[in-house]
């Protein structure tokens, strides 16, 4: 069985295997990925490798390291199909024979200090309806949400019934961008004759 080598992959298709436990990216030639980009610092990010897990970590460069279109403060658990960015330079890891998939379970973020919704590291914009929905099913996570429950928390305006293909559609437009599969549902679940719930990331 061959060793289980991930690699970066530039935008040129040109690879960068992770052959060491450590490679260092920046505007330095002495880093293992040169990024020819003045915005680039010398010595700009580093990925780490112990054979199973690969972390991405920015070097306290000045204009930031990007993973997905964020910018990272912390280390970042890369997984295969990952975008990593320094400055002009971008790059996609690769890991296909990881026995993990980002596409089996979504990661989902909450940022509970601005209310930004992350799915698999992309930024979610919801209406303000969906928002409520979401909400309501965050706070309950695990809990089924029945559809009484949910028609008077999102629509307090309406005095008249809510029907359930006003509640239906919502949950449609919800999963439509927070499930990688919409038409197979793992995060926002329907039971059957109660109503819906949201399933936490293990």
């Amino acid at each position: 069985m061959s060793e289980r080598v991930p690699y970066l992959e530039d935008t040129a298709g040109q690879h960068f295997p992770l052959a060491g436990p450590v490679i260092t990216l920046g505007r330095s030639r002495n880093c293992d990925v040169y990024v020819p980009d003045k915005r680039a610092s010398r010595r700009h990010a580093e990925i780490r490798w112990d054979g199973e897990t690969a972390t991405l970590h920015d070097l306290g460069s000045a204009n930031g390291t990007f993973l997905d279109g964020r910018r990272i403060t912390t280390p970042q658990t890369l997984r295969d199909g990952d975008e990593i960015a320094v400055a002009s330079a971008v790059f996609t890891f690769r890991d296909p024979e990881a026995t993990f998939r980002i596409t089996e379970f979504p990661l989902l973020v909450v940022d509970q200090a601005t209310g930004e919704i992350w799915v698999n590291r992309k930024p979610i914009t919801l209406s303000p309806k969906e928002q409520t929905l979401f909400d309501l099913l965050y706070r309950n996570t695990g809990r089924i949400c029945s559809k009484q429950e949910i028609a008077e928390v999102v629509w307090p305006e309406y005095r008249a019934e809510v029907y359930d293909y006003q509640i239906e559609s919502l949950v449609k437009r919800l999963r439509e961008k927070l499930e990688p599969d919409p038409r197979h549902p793992v995060l926002i679940l329907t039971v059957r004759g109660r109503g819906y719930k949201l399933i936490a990331n293990a």
